[in-house]
């Protein structure tokens, strides 16, 4: 066996601890104010999980990975249990951070989750939704960051039953359309933004006249539709928020007779439509 000269061991890193090693912190990267301000977040929520994740030091005893956590709990007051080792070789940086990240996708199928990707876009775009209305009621400013993946397996455990109906439908749906106009994910989170957690039957019948499985001449849907496949023929992406818009009105014309019209206007710097019921 080759000899090393790691050691491992576990360590109570209290704020005093973090500030200490931070003094050892001079060849890393510049801190990431996103990345620091998205553990402070989940310390302040108490959703920080001592994962077994280590904190580096090299031979020379300089911090080599670890610098965003111990910055974290030095400015909150918490202290972690944290698996330190020392003594690996100072070049050693180069290989860290190298490998793929688990997607909240992948944590949800580790953690049994059918559809697993479907799921994580539906809970992210519902989450974003909700960020963009709280912050446009209120004067503060705040950028948006994702969910961390623990908190989408924790909405996903909690809210299990109508996230994999609404997923399940929107694939059927999907099956049955030749051309794939919209993402699974995204038609998910129009008919959940039109019918809450649980959709009529309505709504998944309107659902389909989006995709182009059902087709009434003249009718808002169609106009949608059509919008939607020169999209994507022309590769010239459409605004999701005009998507939305246009969907949501698109619905009170189709729970309305659905009645013939020219076209649906919908301006992106404005609020989305009432959604009738």
């Amino acid at each position: 066996m080759k000899p090393t000269n790691l050691t491992a061991e576990l360590v109570l890193v209290t704020p005093e601890i973090a500030k200490n090693w931070l003094r050892f912190n001079t060849g890393n990267r510049k801190l990431d104010q996103k990345n620091l301000a998205k553990l402070s977040n989940q310390i302040k929520s108490n959703l920080f999980l001592e994962n077994g994740e280590s904190i580096v030091f090299d031979r020379n005893q300089e911090l080599k990975n670890g610098q965003h956590r111990l910055k974290a709990i030095s400015i909150n007051n918490k202290s972690f249990w944290l698996v330190v080792v020392r003594g690996v070789e100072p070049t050693a940086m180069s290989t860290f951070d190298t490998g793929k990240n688990r997607t909240a996708a992948d944590v949800l199928k580790l953690n049994g989750f059918n559809q697993s990707g479907a799921i994580a876009s539906l809970i992210q775009s519902i989450n974003k939704h909700s960020f963009k209305r709280i912050r446009s009621s209120n004067s503060f400013k705040s950028d948006y960051t994702n969910m961390t993946n623990f908190e989408v397996l924790e909405y996903a455990k909690d809210n299990y039953d109508w996230l994999i109906d609404i997923v399940n439908n929107t694939h059927t749906i999907m099956a049955k359309t030749p051309i794939k106009v919209i993402t699974k994910s995204y038609l998910s989170f129009i008919i959940y933004m039109i019918g809450g957690e649980t959709p009529s039957k309505e709504c998944y019948q309107f659902a389909k006249h989006l995709v182009g499985a059902v087709k009434t001449e003249s009718s808002a849907p169609l106009y949608l539709y059509n919008k939607l496949y020169n999209s994507k023929i022309n590769k010239e992406p459409l605004n999701n928020y005009y998507v939305l818009g246009i969907a949501i009105k698109s619905w009170n014309y189709y729970i309305d007779g659905n009645p013939a019209v020219r076209f649906v206007k919908f301006d992106v710097s404005s609020p989305l439509p009432i959604i009738k019921k």
